[in-house]
């Protein structure tokens, strides 16, 4: 067994998403996505890296193919020579080497490789950070498992920033005869040069460190005319064995047109002894080999540790501004220590599995959450690493962060609409990190209240209209804190689709998200008991602001702020006419949570001035809205002005989770939330898809835009939340599951979306919202709470 390891064969968790390795969907076949939106077809899975490091994606097939190293960035590139292969001889005869991937590479690449193994020869496992790729004897002559794990664990800021991903191989001889079993892992220079051209030349160094760790480090040649700043650095591969294991390596190969190197480890498993340093081609990428080898006899099992790490410190946007990452608080700024990270991994992992097991144990132990919603829950946290995830310890050349400060964390929309910190977004999906790092999400709300006063007259054109308007109008809340090709977190509004000066859901989805976060931190999630009220003093004279702002909305003087027919809100295609349930609602919520804010700094006269907001506002949105069975969608003889919303209630919901009680007569609430179960969730696909965003009153989609007829995976989780902390458990379970059956089991795995249709056809993948799935988590814990004190 490894050291540190305790011998026993690799529990894969029940409850984990799992797939015949490399199997398409064939009940999908290939749904449309809008051009030019990104789609790299079904091969993803879980990626490695941690918290603002970079990712690498490795996808159920086995093999490495999207690169997110440079921050910001997407590139999708299956990389042949990034593979583990196992060899497995018996004494006296030939042995069978395979690359343990169903990958299969172009004409003329690797031929000489071991690319056999059977599609659907194994399975694939994943409950992130964690997953399993398991194969039985009949496939390989022995039973192999291979843990795949990053070290991203819950409240945890030090070990979820290392940029590290760990693999543990445990082999099992299932036979009467002794074997041979070699493991060899192969990694090349990352793809991503200048140009995308070849990678820059490195230089690859063998290192040991004692007797049982062995590995390879990266470096580059030349840093000025090298890699671009955010691949600049040293990366590591490495294992760590003992007991009856023998490492050996290879600093070299050509990791496209090798034989030497297979043809070395097919002979017996391991690799023959070669000099200590070696250099790639200049301008051509190389790769580098760390093999294990072992002899097992009868029924005998062991494992062995891999890890890859990189030391690629700084992040940089198109402007030219550039950031250190998290981890370099505490691994240095160099660049250079690849190594030692590697090396870290290695004695660390057994810790971070028990980390990880701990933190989600409670969870995949409740009997109140089905299996296929606790593999969501932990999957869909797959973007905290892979979305674009920025973490920074301090401007390059600027001051250095206080000790107390967590640093700036950041993640895109999506790839295909590359925002950071989208207000409306994050607004749902920010449940997520409230939840897991509560101290990032009262510095992301802080980030974005100090986003409200820039003014930045530089014109753009509205992309939907052709208006001109001005970037950023200081006092107005932006749609987002910058984009990586500009300058992000310094120049707000990237999106420039919509004029956003006017939308009328952003304002008090911030007031909703200050007083959520107050409450959170009330309850001493973030460690300080003083946070909350320091939350409360910076952000309520923003708070007032922006509620005064929106009130001249109110055309007609009734209390409710008015659309004027635009997409003004983030259904940046759906227009509104005249009061809407759903800018109503979270503007009542909004009142709400002023009020309280007041009440809590002993405001008296802006705690009444609130109150008669919301009572006036409230007796206007029953008036104007209520239908009998639901809340419209709006009141002012629009396209869809009838159709029922199955966002209708968002500000309610956010009334809930944070107890600010009923803004509208309970018993509508529950009828409006039976009739979107009935008609946009159980009367849509048989109920098999989640909640279609809009339907009209004979129970049809509402066709009038692209988004009322679309299946929003976010706003679906957070209905379901809605619906579970008001008692409607299993309307809210089964509103859950269409979400995740379309994700799970329709290729769109790893790469959740912003929306589909009836059809499948998506919309926007890798898409940030669907970590609103962790508000289930909030409802769950309101209700066991309310129960505790009956």
């Amino acid at each position: 067994m490894t050291a540190g390891d305790d011998g026993h064969w690799p529990d894969i968790p029940r409850v984990a998403w799992h797939r015949a390795i490399g199997v398409p969907c064939p009940d999908v076949g290939h749904p449309r996505v809008p051009a030019p939106m990104l789609d790299d077809g079904e091969w993803a899975g879980v990626p490695i890296g941690g918290l603002g490091t970079g990712s690498i994606g490795r996808t159920f097939r086995g093999d490495a193919a999207r690169w997110h190293l440079a921050v910001g960035q997407h590139r999708f590139e299956p990389v042949p020579a990034d593979a583990f292969s196992v060899f497995v001889g018996r004494s006296g005869g030939p042995g069978r080497a395979t690359v343990l991937s169903t990958y299969r590479p172009p004409d003329g690449v690797l031929p000489a490789w071991g690319w056999d193994l059977p599609v659907g020869g194994g399975t694939y496992h994943a409950l992130f950070p964690r997953a399993w790729q398991a194969f039985e004897p009949e496939v390989l002559g022995v039973r192999l498992v291979g843990e795949q794990l990053s070290p991203v664990i819950a409240h945890d800021l030090e070990r979820s920033a290392l940029p590290v991903g760990v693999f543990e191989w445990w082999v099992e001889n299932p036979g009467t005869d002794p074997l041979t079993v070699g493991l060899m892992g192969t990694w090349a220079d990352p793809p991503g040069g200048p140009a995308d051209g070849p990678a820059p030349g490195r230089i690859h160094a063998a290192m040991r460190e004692g007797p049982a760790i062995a590995g390879v480090r990266f470096e580059d040649v030349d840093e000025g005319a090298g890699a671009p700043t955010g691949l600049r650095g040293t990366l590591a591969l490495a294992a760590l064995a003992d007991d009856g294991w023998e490492l050996s390596t290879r600093t070299t190969f050509d990791p496209v047109a090798d034989t030497a190197l297979w043809g070395d480890f097919a002979a017996d498993g391991r690799l023959d002894a070669e000099a200590a340093e070696r250099s790639g081609p200049p301008g051509a990428a190389s790769g580098a080999a760390v093999a294990a080898t072992t002899t097992l006899a009868p029924g005998e099992r062991r494992s062995v540790r891999f890890v890859l790490a990189w030391d690629l410190p700084m992040v940089e946007f198109g402007a030219g501004r550039r950031w250190w990452k998290r981890y370099t608080r505490d691994w240095g700024r160099g660049g250079r220590r690849a190594w030692d990270l590697a090396v870290h991994a290695l004695r660390g992992a057994p810790s971070w599995r028990a980390a990880i097991e701990a933190w989600q144990a409670p969870i995949l132990a409740a009997d109140d959450r089905p299996d296929w919603y606790k593999a969501a829950l932990f999957n869909e946290l797959y973007f905290l690493v892979d979305g674009g995830s920025f973490w920074e310890a301090g401007e390059v050349g600027g001051p250095p962060l206080e000790p107390d400060d967590p640093g700036r964390f950041a993640l895109l929309e999506c790839v295909d609409y590359p925002f950071y910190d989208s207000v409306d977004v994050d607004f749902t999906a920010s449940f997520a990190i409230l939840e897991l790092y509560p101290s990032l999400e009262l510095r992301g709300v802080r980030d974005l209240l100090a986003a409200i006063p820039v003014d930045d007259p530089t014109p753009v054109t509205i992309e939907a209209s052709g208006a001109a308007r001005v970037r950023k109008v200081g006092g107005t809340v932006p749609h987002d804190l910058g984009g990586p090709a500009d300058d992000p977190f310094v120049r707000p509004n990237w999106y420039h689709f919509q004029d956003v000066s006017i939308w009328k859901d952003l304002p008090p989805k911030v007031v909703l998200q200050v007083w959520r976060d107050i409450v959170a931190a009330d309850g001493a999630a973030v460690g300080d008991p003083a946070a909350g009220d320091a939350l409360l003093r910076a952000a309520y004279p923003t708070c007032v602001t922006l509620l005064e702002q929106l009130a001249q909305a109110d055309r007609d003087g009734d209390g409710l702020p008015d659309h004027a027919g635009l997409p003004d809100q983030t259904y940046d295609t759906w227009p509104m006419h005249g009061p809407s349930a759903y800018g109503g609602s979270l503007w009542l919520a909004a009142l709400a949570a002023a009020e309280a804010m007041a009440h809590r700094m002993a405001e008296g006269a802006d705690e009444r001035r609130w109150a008669g907001w919301l009572e006036r506002g409230a007796a206007a949105f029953d008036r104007r809205l209520w239908r009998g069975t639901h809340y419209a969608y709006d009141d002012g003889g629009g396209p869809s002005s009838d159709s029922v919303m199955a966002d209708q209630l968002a500000g309610q919901w956010l009334a809930d989770a944070t107890g600010l009680g009923e803004l509208l007569p309970p018993g509508r609430v529950e009828t409006a939330l039976r009739t979107i179960h009935a008609r946009n969730v159980c009367g849509f696909a048989d109920g098999t898809m989640g909640a279609v965003n809009g339907t009209r009153p004979d129970g049809a989609v509402d066709g009038s835009s692209e988004q009322s007829a679309e299946v929003w995976v976010g706003t679906t989780y957070a209905l379901a939340a809605f619906m579970i902390g008001r008692g409607l458990v299993e309307e809210g379970w089964t509103t859950a599951r269409g979400a995740a059956r379309v994700t799970y089991e329709r290729g769109l795995w790893f790469r959740t979306p912003e929306a589909y249709d009836v059809n499948g056809d998506f919309r926007a993948a890798i898409y940030v919202r669907p970590l609103a799935i962790w508000a289930i988590e909030e409802a769950l814990a309101r209700r066991r709470a309310s129960a505790t004190r009956a």
